[in-house]
């Protein structure tokens, strides 16, 4: 526990990296990052494997793009198990690097057996001329999988009309992931394959930036499939008046095929 709070100190390192600017990104040395990134890569453990449980205990870190997430999973693993016990907890917290809320979101973490901690909010830069750290969230990364709790990153969908960001974004979380191991939700991937199979599907709120309830929707679809390791397209087709059968089941094949080719999880057991 010792070297967990020893990384998390070290995060308070990185908290000027918090805009979009050069005078941001150049004001932590190369030395501080180099420290923390050690800390991190010196224990690298292998992803825990609870898509079996029988009681699953789900923890989510991010900001507003995980806005009405936790009742639609919740609902999609009763749809497929009325049996299964869920207890899915949407702590927020903004960024994964946000300093305010960082002892909470530990605090949260450390309380209770979670089986999956999904963590949303890694920074980025939408015009992609600029790199920020990953610390943070290779932090959390370490921190779940030494409590036995599987981590799955969640890469934000692209914003509409942006043909690059969603690609930009699961490399960057790739990435991630290729030096902390976790899995990785397709969830760009799985919204680009959507828009480009059928437009006339709305993904996206009228702000062009958050997620319509059948976006949403979609994004339930790829995260029920990662917790469980169930294919999707075996789920029924909910009772909604917004999104029809049809098109419930575009989604959930095309989510399935997405995750199919993009493997989120590797386990040491396979």
């Amino acid at each position: 526990m010792r070297s967990i709070i020893y990384i998390f100190f070290l995060l308070f390192l990185l908290s000027a990296c918090s805009s979009d600017s050069k005078s941001a990104k150049t004001s932590i040395s190369e030395k501080d990052k180099a420290v923390v990134e050690t800390g991190l890569s010196s224990s690298n453990l292998a992803i825990p494997d609870n898509r079996f449980a029988s009681h699953y205990q789900i923890l989510m870190f991010g900001n507003s793009h995980t806005a009405g997430l936790d009742s639609l999973i919740k609902l999609l693993l009763h749809a497929s198990n009325e049996n299964l016990t869920v207890n899915i907890v949407n702590a927020g917290g903004g960024f994964l690097d946000n300093q305010s809320s960082q002892q909470r979101r530990l605090t949260l973490l450390e309380s209770q057996p979670w089986t999956h901690l999904i963590l949303q909010g890694q920074k980025y830069s939408q015009s992609g001329a600029y790199d920020y750290s990953t610390a943070s969230t290779k932090a959390w990364i370490n921190t779940a999988k030494s409590l036995n709790i599987t981590p799955i990153l969640f890469p934000e969908h692209p914003q509409k009309g942006n043909t690059e960001e969603g690609k930009r974004i699961h490399a960057l979380h790739t990435s991630i992931a290729a030096t902390q191991r976790a899995c990785v939700a397709p969830v760009g991937l799985t919204w680009d394959k959507v828009m480009m199979t059928e437009p006339t599907i709305n993904l996206h709120h009228d702000d062009g930036n958050h997620a319509s309830l059948t976006g949403r929707l979609l994004t339930a679809f790829i995260f029920y499939e990662v917790i469980t390791g169930q294919s999707a397209e075996l789920l029924p087709v909910l009772n909604s008046n917004e999104v029809d059968g049809a098109t419930q089941q575009l989604l959930k094949q095309l989510a399935s095929t997405t995750i199919q080719t993009n493997l989120p999880c590797t386990f040491e057991n396979e």
